[in-house]
């Protein structure tokens, strides 16, 4: 009997600290008819594995734990941060039952995200124009860049893009190689069509200042690589004395390439850009599990 009523009366105080309630010993030791001295030993000895503070004879939770941040606060955030995704089981989640002595049921290896450090600054300053729907003026590349509306930073595959309207039209710009940030005084109105145009598409589309991409074609395909140019803006760097062939093509779309690497696997190489690489890997990757299934 003693221990239900043990086990009632933590359950009670559990519940009202979950929901945000501060709770006086004076007062409930008068609601359960016990001494003070024993409400005492329920927080200090008996809860003492859950962040309650205390100021007097008053304790409550720290607002961070259990119920102040139940799914109902989580999921707006994983919605605009479009994550949701990731988390295919969140209605399973039990948030009360999550804490240090709790194995988590995630567990996230290998996540590799580019290291932002050189290029902080103007990181923060995007954010916060993106935020303010102010316009803002860079260099990409060399190339000045102005009246640019800042949309989203995208994370695709641990690179950062700045996807913004440029001349009425769409880009991805590549934050670690953009220089001479500035916000300006000037406020842009945010279309929705554009907001799901980056939210919806599944590999955005680079700037229109073309990016030089290098390629090493092995020598059993080299012929047709040096009879006609099959790549865009295709220029021969070197011959090697096995007969590989090194050319670059000029694109400013990664469409524009890889439907024809793909085709010409395991004979043709990327050597440059690292993103592209990693996109036509990706790519392969979710042809190889789409067929799997």
């Amino acid at each position: 009997m003693e221990h239900d009523t043990l086990a009632k009366r933590l359950g009670i105080i559990l519940t009202r600290l979950n929901t945000g309630e501060s709770l006086t010993l004076s007062v409930l030791a008068r609601e359960f008819n016990v001494t003070e001295r024993t409400l005492q030993r329920d927080f200090n000895e008996r809860l003492a594995y859950l962040p309650i503070e205390r100021e007097g004879s008053t304790y409550f939770l720290d607002p961070t734990y259990l119920g102040r941040q139940g799914k109902t606060d989580i999921k707006p955030i994983l919605d605009m941060l479009g994550l949701s995704k990731i988390f295919p089981s969140f209605d399973a989640l039990s948030f009360s039952r999550l804490n240090t002595k709790n194995t988590p049921p995630f567990l996230f290896s290998n996540i590799k995200i580019e290291d932002i450090t050189s290029y902080e600054e103007a990181f923060k300053l995007l954010t916060l124009a993106i935020q303010d729907n102010l316009i803002v003026s860079f260099s990409y590349k060399g190339k000045p860049y102005s009246k640019v509306c800042p949309y989203r930073l995208v994370n695709d595959r641990g690179w950062w893009y700045l996807a913004a309207l440029h001349n009425e039209q769409l880009k991805l710009f590549k934050v670690a190689k953009l220089s001479k940030v500035a916000r300006l005084d000037k406020s842009f109105v945010r279309l929705k069509e554009v907001d799901s145009q980056i939210t919806d598409s599944s590999q955005l589309s680079l700037t229109d200042y073309p990016t030089e991409v290098v390629l090493k074609i092995d020598s059993a395909i080299a012929n047709h690589f040096s009879d006609t140019s099959i790549l865009p803006d295709q220029q021969l760097l070197k011959i090697l004395d096995d007969g590989t062939l090194l050319v670059t093509s000029s694109i400013t779309n990664p469409k524009q390439i890889i439907p024809i690497l793909k085709y010409w696997l395991p004979d043709i190489e990327i050597l440059s850009p690292m993103e592209l690489k990693q996109s036509l890997l990706y790519d392969l990757q979710f042809s190889i599990e789409q067929l799997s299934q």
